[in-house]
């Protein structure tokens, strides 16, 4: 990754000020406290066995990730294009990368090493609000959801074929580290951390 691109990263404290700023209501604020939790406990694991996961970046782009989904809900948007721009003109550029990502991961991802943005995305799928579920959890919430709003077709394979993706995600993320995905739940909610998130 560019140098120029990993300078400026938000602080937890200015990453508090944007969400405040932008309106961000507390339960979209709390899901990303837990997708952050989730996240940064995964990306140190995974940097004690070798990965080289920058910790500040995933820690914001964690917080901010949803930072324009009440907006995109009204506008139809896409909010992690609208979340991108948003931090790119705070002059969050990394930031605003990896939050782009947090929905679908652009093509090629599939080499190691394992990427901030994988991070980022796979933790939010095991996030449904504020609980840590499984991926099957996960998916057939979201297709319940979507089937109840009358979504068409396309959006249904949408989310099989993204079902399909983070099953590979998760078996690259867990190929490195010394515990299960079922694992996940019991030890995040075991683990007294103390951390900003």
């Amino acid at each position: 990754m560019n140098s120029a691109l990993r300078d400026k990263i938000p602080s937890v404290e200015q990453c508090y000020t944007l969400l405040k700023r932008y309106h961000v209501p507390d339960h979209i604020i709390q899901h990303s406290e837990m997708v952050c939790k989730v996240a940064v406990f995964l990306a140190e694991k995974l940097n004690s066995h070798g990965e080289h996961l920058i910790i500040p970046e995933i820690e914001a782009a964690a917080l901010l990730h949803d930072i324009t989904k009440m907006e995109g809900i009204t506008t139809r948007q896409d909010h992690a294009e609208t979340g991108k721009e948003l931090l790119h003109k705070h002059g969050f550029k990394r930031i605003g990368e990896i939050v782009a990502e947090h929905i679908k991961l652009q093509e090629g991802r599939n080499s190691l090493p394992i990427s901030e943005e994988e991070i980022i995305n796979y933790s939010d799928k095991r996030v449904m609000h504020t609980r840590v579920v499984t991926l099957p959890e996960r998916f057939a919430d979201l297709q319940k959801r979507y089937s109840f709003k009358g979504s068409d077709k396309n959006t249904i394979k949408r989310i099989i074929a993204l079902e399909s993706k983070t099953y590979e995600l998760e078996n690259k993320i867990f190929s490195k580290l010394d515990f299960t995905p079922e694992d996940l739940s019991s030890l995040i909610v075991s683990k007294n951390r103390s951390t900003d998130c």
